[in-house]
């Protein structure tokens, strides 16, 4: 079997974005556990040599990945007109890019990483209540509120995507005697997580004040 061509050390065809960039792509098809240096170097059709110069070892590519996911996440669009349609805005690239990278989280988690790649969406999105004049526990709620609808939809949209299948339409899920009929097809048909995920976060952004209520409507602190 013919062997891949390798690049030779410090190649300019092969750069740090490349080696990061494939081995996210590699971790999303098998898992971190199936990562292995060899396998990258395979991939990238270099030697293994050529991932250390660049990168250095496993563990370091792995906080590399950790560190591109921050960046990421430090920098997600807020568009929009005013505060509620840039929270919006926020809370979907949050959760984009949270369906998206969902294996590098597993690695930041296991870094202790966490806190450190929400904290900045945190920081967007109370500058933002700031300016509906939402500020100390109303904003704390808020914007946990606006967290734990993101992350949970994010989770929930992975795990029907990944997990194991289940018949939508086993009768044996569902009552004869639920009269809506119309609702009873509905529920039976596949889940539009966007959808659900729009449809609360609308509710959740109806319980703002609107901009122009003023800075001061809502502050207990």
């Amino acid at each position: 079997m013919a062997q891949p061509h390798r690049k030779p050390v410090g190649d300019p065809g092969i750069n740090p974005e490349l080696i990061l960039k494939t081995a996210a792509e590699l971790i999303e098809i098998d898992g971190v556990k199936a990562l292995t240096m060899r396998g990258l170097a395979d991939r990238l059709g270099v030697a293994v040599t050529s991932i250390y110069w660049h990168i250095g070892g496993r563990d370091q590519l792995l906080d590399s990945l950790v560190e591109r996911l921050l960046g990421e996440l430090s920098n997600l669009p807020a568009e929009g007109d005013n505060a509620i349609e840039r929270i919006a805005s926020l809370a979907r690239s949050q959760r984009r890019v949270l369906i998206e990278r969902q294996h590098l989280l597993g690695i930041a988690h296991e870094r202790d990483r966490t806190p450190q790649l929400f904290l900045p969406i945190q920081r967007a999105l109370a500058a933002q209540l700031a300016e509906l004049g939402v500020t100390g526990t109303d904003a704390a709620l808020i914007l946990r509120a606006v967290q734990v609808h993101v992350i949970s939809s994010a989770v929930m949209q992975f795990s029907a995507v990944r997990g194991a299948k289940h018949v939508e339409k086993d009768p044996s899920l569902w009552s004869d005697a639920l009269a809506d009929r119309a609702l009873l097809e509905a529920l039976q048909a596949p889940t539009d997580y966007d959808a659900v995920f729009e449809y609360a976060l609308d509710a959740l952004m109806a319980t703002l004040p609107a901009p122009e209520q003023g800075p001061h409507q809502r502050h207990r602190d």
